[in-house]
């Protein structure tokens, strides 16, 4: 009787799991905004409540916070679009430097191994177009022209003004939504989720900060042009943990192979950002960022895949925050703890956890 009911629960949470998959994935345009906006307002609140110590009218106090926040991003937004498009107006001739560079390493390489023989046209066919071309025209895009993600971005501030505005009723709605007992630690769960998301959130634009002066730095002295460009760049795309200073160098090593007269720079760039990569990857961000997450890099490299396949860049971008927010919503019920304890990132030290939590089930 007691198998039939585990494989009973396991069905229907594997049931649910596949129907809000399916709901997110058809719905993203609804849900996306949405998602963002609640992050976005929780981040906002510290400053609202401060500024709202001066002006009591919610309305000007929320519109302040987020000129505060946004006007700043506007500005090196701007900047870095300028930037963008002057790079892919030159796109034709790097491309063809480009082609003209790999092909002669091709050759090169060939020399060594005279037995290998290799088509440098097959091989380089598309391939450089796709490299350089297809990722910067593929942001300049989706930055200046996509309908869509202006859209979104103009329903998320919107959602996230109202989400402050109504946020005392908005709590208080889900909060009684429980019975007496269980209010304390609905309460309780609401304050850890607003103390990760704004320490996640805090903690990464930190990392963004000090990322893109360390690597426009590096590549001004390396001499690459747009060194700022590119640094900024780079550090933005750290949102996407693991891989995304490593995708951030891609860009500018192949501009300096198309575009610089010596072999040592792109050979630098790869030095370079394969050491900001260490440094970032064991230091900077799990000391900033990590534990402020509380979550095991298995389970954050499965939720940017699961988010990253649902909803795209966006999904990417959320995967952290959403998983961390799951943890600590399972960690409050006794039947979805040890779910909790395994997302953790002491997960290592804390083997004899699940022991204990079945001990208690069983009592």
């Amino acid at each position: 009787m007691y198998a039939d009911t585990s494989i009973k629960n396991v069905a229907y949470s594997i049931f649910i799991i596949l129907s809000l998959g399916y709901v997110s994935y058809i719905g993203s345009t609804i849900i996306l905004p949405l998602l963002f906006a609640s992050i976005f307002s929780i981040f906002l609140y510290p400053i609202n409540r401060r500024i709202s110590r001066f002006i009591k009218s919610d309305i000007i106090s929320i519109a302040l916070s987020f000129l505060i926040v946004i006007l700043p991003i506007s500005i090196i937004g701007s900047l870095f679009i300028f930037q963008l498009l002057y790079i892919i107006d030159e796109l034709p001739s790097i491309s063809q430097s480009l082609k003209d560079g790999s092909a002669q390493a091709i050759l090169w390489f060939q020399s060594f191994i005279p037995g290998l023989d290799l088509d440098s046209k097959n091989i380089l066919k598309d391939m450089i177009g796709t490299s350089i071309d297809g990722p910067l025209k593929v942001v300049g895009k989706s930055v200046i022209t996509s309908t869509s993600m202006i859209l979104s971005t103009f329903l998320t501030f919107i959602y996230a003004f109202f989400i402050l505005y109504y946020r005392r009723s908005i709590k208080n709605f889900i909060i009684y939504q429980f019975e007496k007992r269980f209010r304390s630690d609905i309460q309780a769960t609401f304050i850890k989720i607003k103390l990760v998301v704004q320490s996640y959130i805090g903690g990464l634009f930190i990392v963004i900060a000090v990322l893109s002066v360390v690597n426009s730095l590096g590549l001004w002295i390396i001499g690459v042009d747009y060194p700022m460009f590119w640094g900024t760049l780079a550090g933005f795309l750290a949102v996407i943990p693991y891989i995304g200073t490593g995708l951030g160098g891609l860009l500018p090593f192949l501009y300096s192979l198309a575009t610089c007269d010596t072999a040592w720079q792109p050979v630098a760039i790869v030095i370079f950002y394969g050491f900001v990569q260490t440094i970032e990857g064991n230091v900077l961000t799990p000391k900033i960022v990590g534990d402020k997450v509380n979550i095991n890099p298995l389970v954050a490299i499965l939720s940017l895949v699961i988010f990253g396949s649902l909803w795209g860049v966006g999904g990417v971008v959320l995967a952290l925050p959403l998983i961390s927010i799951t943890r600590i919503i399972l960690l409050q019920f006794e039947s979805t703890k040890s779910i909790a304890v395994l997302m953790s990132s002491d997960i290592v030290d804390r083997a004899d956890k699940f022991k204990k939590i079945a001990m208690v089930k069983a009592d």
